[in-house]
Parts: structure tokens; C-alpha cells; sequence
């Protein structure tokens, strides 16, 4: 009979001579932690009409600062043609939403359209979302190396100068829209003398100048919205685009 002791010794011998076992013991887990992929911007197609108020009697009340400003207009981004299938791409007008709108504006003795325009973009962030072109600016004196790259306008009144900016963006889930524009006209009663001509000869000089168009909103899509100033104003619709 084997004592307490022999088997203490014969234990401690077969773990010096045997080699360990090493217990598979499993890693600690951890939560799946793979980000989310940023969902890709929701596209529409963007259509606005700009019109100006034939009241003669429109922004008499009002103000006018002779040097209202311009829009930025060179760092906007020049919309791209028909058909390109880019970003910003200018749609034809046989896609027009607002046509039958630009008819009842032009037989209307109250205003008269001067300029529509349609263009398809995604819509992101406000932070990042760029200005487009809206018509062109006259040729006076363009910007260093500059051109007058053609304008975003598909119809427009002849001899009527209006231009601008114009950005659709979002903010959080919410579309946004900015505006900037300038509109060549005549506010009511703005005749000044002509100071080269006795002042009994009666001759007057109109009062011809920029007015601008600065306003930004929240819209909503497949809604008419509307802004407007006393001399001029804008008719927009923003749909989602069916061509993305």
C-alpha cells in the first residue's frame, strides 16, 4: 500500500516531467462596432421663375441704397448642359413644371417673367452645398480670368438684366433654399432732374438701377414657394428628381 507521502512524490514527479496544458481559453468578445455607410444624398430637380412687378407704383414707399451689393456670382458653380448627366446639369425645357405659370405672369398687366431655369443636384449639407449661377451678370467688367460661361437661364425677357445665385441644401432632415439676386429697373416716382440740362427744360433722367434679392427659407418639396421683394420676386418648385 502506497503511503501519503509516495503519492505526493509521484504527483509532484509526473508535473516536472510532463509537459503543461495550455487551457484554450477564448478571447474576450467585443460588439460588432462597423460604421454605418453614409446614405447617399437624395437628387432634385430645381425650377424657379424670376418676375418683376409692373405697378408703377411698386417700392414707392421704400428706400433703395443706390449700391445694394452683388451677388457672388464668379464662385458660384456654372451649371452644367443638357444631357451631361452631372450634377447641377441643366434640364430642357420640355421638363418645365412651370410653364403654364410663366404664361399667366406674361399675360398678367401686374408682373412680368423674366427669367426660368431648371437644373437637377443632390441636396447635402448647407455647410458644404454650393451657390449655382443664375443668369448672367452685364459685361462690364468681369473678374480676372473670368468668362461669361453661358446662363443657367432657358428662357428669359430680352433687355431685362436679372442674375444671381441660388443653393438648395439640407439641414438636417429638412430642404433649405438661399437666394441672391439683383434685378436692372425702376421703382415709382424715381425720376431725378437731368443736372447737364437747365432745370426749365424739364427733362428727366429715370432712376435705372440693381435691386436686390436676398432671402433664405425652408421649403418643402412639391410645394410652390415664393419670394419677393416690392419690384421683383421668384416662383420656385423643388421635386424629387425621377432621374436618379
Amino acid at each position: 500500500m502506497k503511503t501519503p507521502r509516495l503519492l505526493s512524490w509521484l504527483a509532484a514527479l509526473l508535473l516536472a516531467i510532463l509537459p503543461p496544458v495550455a487551457l484554450a481559453v477564448p478571447p474576450p468578445t467585443t460588439p460588432a462596432t462597423s460604421a454605418s455607410p453614409t446614405p447617399a444624398p437624395n437628387w432634385y430637380d430645381v425650377e424657379l421663375i424670376v418676375f418683376r412687378n409692373t405697378d408703377p407704383n411698386a417700392g414707392a414707399l421704400e428706400t433703395w441704397p443706390p449700391h445694394p451689393g452683388t451677388p457672388d456670382w464668379y464662385s458660384a458653380v456654372p451649371p452644367n448642359p443638357v444631357d451631361s448627366g452631372l450634377p447641377y446639369m441643366l434640364l430642357p425645357s420640355s421638363s418645365f413644371r412651370l410653364s403654364s405659370d410663366w404664361q399667366k405672369l406674361a399675360h398678367s398687366s401686374e408682373y412680368q417673367p423674366l427669367l426660368q431655369v431648371a437644373w437637377t443636384q443632390p441636396a447635402i449639407d448647407r455647410a458644404s452645398a454650393p451657390f449655382v449661377r443664375i443668369g448672367v451678370p452685364p459685361p462690364a467688367a468681369p473678374a480676372a480670368g473670368t468668362s461669361l460661361a453661358p446662363a443657367a437661364a432657358t428662357s428669359a425677357a430680352p433687355g431685362t438684366p436679372v442674375y444671381g445665385t441660388a443653393r438648395l441644401s439640407t439641414t438636417g432632415p429638412y430642404l433649405h433654399f438661399d437666394l441672391d439676386l439683383v434685378c436692372r429697373g425702376t421703382p415709382a416716382k424715381a425720376s431725378i432732374p437731368d443736372a447737364s440740362q437747365p432745370p426749365a427744360s424739364g427733362n428727366v433722367t429715370p432712376l435705372l438701377q440693381w435691386y436686390r434679392l436676398t432671402q433664405d427659407r425652408r421649403i418643402d418639396a412639391g410645394k410652390l414657394n415664393y419670394f419677393d421683394q416690392p419690384l421683383f420676386g421668384v416662383l420656385l418648385l423643388v421635386t424629387p428628381s425621377k432621374g436618379q
